[in-house]
């Protein structure tokens, strides 16, 4: 009978066991489920409580930003206000403008050719020079009573976009 006692007791003690885990799981289950509730019922209430949060505003603009020219600094009476130095260009004819004494003759000489412009009453210029690829050296000078005066801007062209 000793064999028969030691399952006997084995099975209880497993019984005992198993329904300990049972009642733990048991427990647990209603603790979470009890606190899930106390969120979702006091909640909104402690949010109301809470100071507010300022979140950043993104935007994301689709318009294509175009810096203003910035003139190039006059000397003796000349300026290049476009293209801007460094400029990359994708196209192969580029304007120039500018400005200089009125009724003075201008030369813009690109890499390939040269416009020649009578400046206006209201001292601007404006002639057009076809680009080469890579680097491109644009020199305009004004003759103002037979002295030139010139300017040099580098600008880049290239036929991919960017």
């Amino acid at each position: 009978m000793g064999y028969l006692q030691f399952i006997t007791d084995l099975t209880i003690l497993s019984n005992t066991l198993m329904n300990k885990d049972a009642l733990l799981a048991t427990l647990i289950g209603f603790g979470i489920g009890l606190l899930i509730t106390g969120v979702l019922l006091a909640g909104p209430n402690l949010l109301r409580m809470l100071p507010p949060i300022h979140w950043p505003t993104i935007s994301f603009s689709t318009q294509k930003n175009t810096p203003n020219p910035t003139p190039t600094p006059k000397t003796n009476g000349l300026s290049i206000e476009s293209p801007l130095p460094d400029t990359i260009e994708n196209s192969t004819d580029l304007l120039v403008t500018g400005a200089a004494v009125a009724g003075s003759t201008v030369v813009i000489t690109g890499a390939s050719d040269e416009s020649v412009v009578m400046v206006k009453d209201d001292s601007k210029y404006a002639g057009k020079v076809t680009l080469v690829e890579g680097k491109n050296d644009i020199t305009v000078t004004a003759y103002v009573a037979g002295k030139p005066t010139a300017q040099t801007v580098t600008v880049y062209y290239t036929q991919e976009t960017l």
